[in-house]
């Protein structure tokens, strides 16, 4: 629901009519409640808000904004913490409300049919969010009464199908609105990954009429992040099905601080601590000293640890080294971050994660702390 919050959280207004000059805007109407105070028309896109006018109502709350747009889109009023969003262009457009409206029920728009249907999408969600809260508070009021596991299931099995509805009339109204704007503004509700094809063909058309649209831009970046997010996940999981307790560790080759290549393999015949860990991970450094205990105790009988750092910041993963004593001599790092090169070869989602690998080069156990570390050494070594 982030983003239909979002939608949600951007409006409210209305205005009366003038005569308009062509290729300017003219936005204007009354809203009630809001006497001689400042205006700021905004531009609202996914990533930013702009501010590009500012007036000031009447007594009355009647108020005006004119100027030049450089693109249709959602633009919003702001004023004394309210918020108001209208679909704007160059055109002439009315726009009235009331200051204590803060659901936009009372909303008018005239003079501009875009801008009316837009009004309707806005509606549209309102309705949506509100049965949405209905159940999540139906949901919290039985949960704390101490509802059975069953009663609460049938709360969220509601919620799902209300959902399931929801991207169906989506849909259904973007194949009917024939304004890009506000097909796009109906797009931004839906967030299951399997409308991604859908969202994508459909803004595809819409570039056609509005190649340079900001928001299309915004979507489309959205969207691959979605889909590279996807193939890392399932590259994620195929590398925690690869990295299994009982098979072999994969072999890997990084730079230590001094910029020498080291591998994994150099180490066969040891038992290794494969660790990973990062100067900026405290749970990993409140770690170290048991890592760095086991260490002292076995690296007499065969026993090792290779770090591999996902920091990226060199001299703050060697100051950590120093720190915390860890003075065996494999240390490596791509500095790279989240995206080393061995983090991802092992399906690395979260630090401290280690990988105990036998003499043989076999993964023995995973995420051994404390004593427990200490238990496996002296059972493999």
């Amino acid at each position: 629901m982030k983003k239909l919050l979002f939608i949600i959280a951007l409006v409210s207004t209305t205005l009366f009519s003038c005569k308009q000059e062509k290729d300017v805007y003219h936005l204007s109407g009354k809203i009630d409640g809001l006497d001689n105070q400042e205006m700021v028309l905004q531009f609202v896109t996914f990533n930013n808000i702009e501010d590009i006018d500012t007036t000031k109502s009447d007594k009355d709350g009647n108020y005006e904004f004119t100027g030049k747009v450089a693109e249709p889109g959602f633009y919003r009023i702001a004023s004394n913490g309210k918020y108001w969003l209208v679909r704007l262009d160059n055109e002439n457009i009315v726009y009235n409300a009331k200051f204590d409206d803060d659901f936009l029920e009372k909303a008018e728009v005239k003079e501009n049919d875009k801008a009316i249907a837009f009004q309707e999408a806005i509606n549209f969600f309102i309705e949506k969010q509100r049965k949405n809260q209905e159940l999540s508070s139906a949901y919290q009021t039985k949960s704390m009464a101490g509802a059975s596991q069953e009663e609460l299931k049938a709360i969220e099995d509601e919620f799902a199908a209300t959902q399931e509805d929801l991207a169906k009339e989506i849909k259904e109204r973007v194949n009917k609105t024939t304004d890009p704007i506000t097909g796009i503004y109906y797009l931004s509700g839906l967030q299951n990954p399997d409308d991604i094809d859908y969202i994508k063909t459909t803004l595809a058309d819409y570039k056609k009429i509005m190649p340079a649209s900001t928001y299309i831009t915004d979507m489309e970046a959205q969207i691959k992040q979605q889909e590279d997010a996807k193939v890392q996940q399932a590259a994620m999981e195929a590398a925690a099905g690869k990295i299994a307790i009982g098979s072999e560790a994969p072999d890997f080759t990084q730079k230590n601080p001094q910029g020498k290549d080291v591998k994994l393999s150099d180490y066969r015949g040891k038992v290794v601590l494969l660790d990973f860990w990062a100067s900026w991970c405290k749970p990993c450094r409140y770690e170290n000293p048991n890592v760095v205990a086991a260490y002292n105790r076995y690296k007499d009988k065969g026993f090792t640890v290779f770090s591999v750092s996902l920091d990226k910041d060199r001299d703050a993963w060697l100051k950590a080294i120093e720190q915390d004593g860890l003075v065996w001599p494999a240390h490596v790092s791509d500095l790279q971050f989240w995206d080393n090169a061995v983090a991802k070869e092992y399906g690395i989602t979260g630090i401290p994660a280690a990988f105990l690998v036998d003499k043989n080069g076999i993964i023995v156990a995973k995420d051994l702390r404390g004593d427990e570390l200490v238990k496996k050494l002296e059972e493999v070594l």
